[in-house]
């Protein structure tokens, strides 16, 4: 196969195809999106259940400060309901359950206030870091060198406060705060919005779930998404024509997008090389991943007979969600393990699992109808579902993350501004490489 395009777009996941969407808005019908694996949708996937029905492996959720995802949903067809249950998570630690309380009054406990001061303290630093250039935060190489890990040590004086402020990251980041810049965490929570991310950001899901919205836009685009098409090679990004060389052949395009996880693009041969700067970036981005399983059951017989359906034990590195449908026509937890349970046996970590589900929801939970296990570090386009950036990279490489290179642009949710990590960040990067790409080709018609 042999084609030509004015833009080829690598990768397929919800970035990617929200590029080709872009593009096609804007009246480039010129286009070709190359995906590696034998599926579209990226970090969204269904997972059809024996007994009916499906469950989400990846992305799931939406707040309503997701416009671009809400409004992308809505151009496809796709709609929205409810998402978690209402109800606080309590966290876990030494055989303690607690529900946090943000603005705790003067008769909370030492801890608790010790926990709503670090939490007003990185609030506000959240706030002093820009959202299109955190490397230019005040102090952004001291930030940078120290870990989120280390500032919560210097910043909270109780141990409870301390590891439920360890919990929080852990639950938002998949990873341990002790591997993570402080800068990248700072900007990460930012380009949400502090109340929004912990509030809100799951008030929706979608039905038929995420990964219909890709699935649509396939459908839309037809002939013009290729699939195990992986791209290994891509040269000539300096003149002006660029070649691809992919499973399915060769592309030339007059621009490129390639929507990757950074971490992925190094998987890439680039003829000429990248820039250091890229090649750094690629080369040292790290990502980590909760290993995510769900238990079916046949009603959510504990609803009712417990004060949550969340809980976060930060001794044991689980967390568990009840995600039942309003109707309660089943029962569905959801759980996400740390990934030091990546190395046990999967019949022990469903041992563990099940252990702790009968000590949160009830002995009975010990028995689910299915049981569904995914890890997304053992998906070789993604490697991981988490970018957490390790100290230094950002002030050393940062500037490259949405930096053009020739005729190549970049996507995906880690370059976003706005919702990093999130499908909503995913969608804007797609979005406004599309846009950018646009404003190119419509430049050389001219001249």
């Amino acid at each position: 196969m042999s084609s030509h395009v004015e833009v080829a777009i690598v990768g397929a996941g919800i970035s990617g195809l929200s590029a080709a969407w872009e593009l096609h808005n804007l009246g480039i019908e010129s286009l070709l999106v190359l995906e590696a694996n034998s599926r579209v949708g990226g970090r969204t996937l269904n997972h059809p259940l024996v007994s009916g029905g499906y469950v989400e492996q990846g992305g799931t959720w939406a707040g309503p400060t997701q416009t671009a995802l809400l409004n992308l949903a809505q151009e496809m067809g796709v709609y929205i309901k409810k998402g978690k249950l209402e109800g606080q998570t309590l966290y876990g630690f030494r055989q303690k359950w607690t529900m946090l309380d943000a603005s705790p009054t003067s008769e909370s406990d030492i801890a608790q206030k010790d926990f709503a001061q670090a939490m007003t303290t990185f609030e506000a630093l959240c706030r002093t870091v820009p959202l299109e250039t955190p490397w230019q935060a005040p102090n952004a190489n001291i930030l940078d060198s120290m870990t989120m890990g280390a500032w919560i040590e210097q910043n909270t004086t109780t141990d409870e406060a301390r590891a439920w402020f360890e919990g929080c990251v852990r639950q938002i980041l998949s990873g341990d705060p002790n591997k993570v810049s402080l800068l990248w965490m700072l900007h990460f929570v930012h380009t949400a919005g502090f109340n929004d991310l912990l509030e809100t950001a799951e008030d929706f899901s979608f039905v038929g779930g995420t990964q219909q919205i890709c699935l649509n836009i396939v459908e839309r685009l037809g002939e013009r998404v290729l699939l195990n098409a992986c791209v290994t090679e891509i040269s000539g990004y300096d003149h002006s024509l660029v070649q691809l060389i992919c499973e399915s052949g060769v592309v030339y395009a007059q621009q490129v997008i390639v929507a990757m996880m950074p971490k992925t693009v190094a998987r890439i041969q680039f003829h000429p090389p990248l820039p250091p700067i890229h090649r750094q970036l690629i080369t040292q981005w790290e990502t980590m991943s909760w290993i995510k399983f769900h238990a079916i059951y046949e009603k959510p017989w504990w609803q009712g007979q417990i004060i949550s359906g969340h809980f976060l034990s930060i001794d044991s590195k689980i967390e568990v969600i009840d995600i039942s449908p309003e109707d309660a026509t089943r029962g569905v937890i959801v759980g996400l393990l740390a990934p030091d349970y990546a190395t046990l046996p999967e019949s022990k970590r469903q041992e563990l699992c099940l252990a702790f589900l009968g000590e949160t929801f009830g002995q009975a939970a010990q028995q689910p109808l299915e049981w569904v296990e995914f890890d997304w570090n053992n998906q070789p386009w993604t490697s991981g579902c988490i970018s957490a950036l390790p100290p230094g990279l950002l002030t050393s490489a940062g500037s490259a993350l949405n930096s053009p290179v020739g005729r190549i642009h970049w996507a995906g949710t880690e370059r976003s501004s706005i919702w990093a990590n999130y499908i909503e960040g995913a969608i804007r990067a797609g979005q406004n490489a599309a846009r950018d790409v646009a404003g190119k080709l419509r430049s050389v018609s001219t001249t």
